[in-house]
């Protein structure tokens, strides 16, 4: 359970990396009302979770070994990213946006304390969760019910500590930047290591391939 635990968690964290920042954003929008951003942060997170464990129990029904094709699905979105992150040119992209992020820094405090509610939160965390559901989709029906189950519970309780970390950020804005670095970098590799361990689960090399 202790490794598949870690896979849950390197698969919420992989796949949320760029929600933080979002929720970050929503979270100095807010100000004080920061109880409506993590309602609908945990709103949208369940949603796409619910939505995983269904398309997942649909796609069981595929022949054994060929549910470990799902994991193409991770691999291609970590190929993605990878070429997104490392291209080249991108150096010059990232300075544009963080300088034009500085340029509207100033305006941040004036909308302090408006905010948006619950369920605008939630409709971006859905929006957002095409990467959720690459990943989550071919973890849960590459496992069995019961294991499905407790990588909802760690689903949960990272919700929880992506709220509490988010809450956090949220006074140190410095740190945003080497976090964003550092996560951007080692996001394709994570969903490399997800969606190769999703086709070794199920044999599926040897199944399909023959090998």
């Amino acid at each position: 359970m202790f490794s598949l635990a870690l896979l849950a968690i390197a698969a919420y964290a992989a796949t949320n990396i760029d929600n933080l920042f979002v929720l970050l954003a929503f979270l100095a929008e807010t100000g004080g009302h920061r109880r409506r951003v993590i309602a609908g942060q945990f709103a949208g997170s369940l949603i796409l979770i619910v939505g995983s464990i269904l398309l997942a129990a649909l796609l069981t029904q595929l022949p054994t070994g060929y549910v470990g094709l799902l994991g193409i699905l991770p691999i291609g979105v970590g190929l993605s990213k990878a070429w997104t992150r490392f291209r080249p040119g991108n150096a010059d992209q990232e300075k544009e946006t963080q300088a034009t992020a500085r340029t509207l820094a100033p305006a941040t405090p004036a909308t302090a304390g408006a905010g948006s509610s619950w369920w605008t939160v939630a409709c971006v965390a859905v929006a957002n969760g095409s990467d959720n559901l690459a990943v989550y989709v071919p973890l849960y029906a590459s496992h069995s019910h019961s294991e499905g189950t407790f990588i909802s519970l760690v689903f949960v309780v990272m919700i929880g500590l992506w709220c509490a970390g988010a809450v956090w950020l949220v006074e140190h804005p410095l740190l945003g930047a080497p976090i964003r670095r550092c996560g951007t970098a080692l996001l394709p590799l994570i969903l490399l290591v997800i969606g190769v361990s999703v086709i070794v689960q199920n044999d599926t090399l040897r199944i399909v391939c023959g090998m």
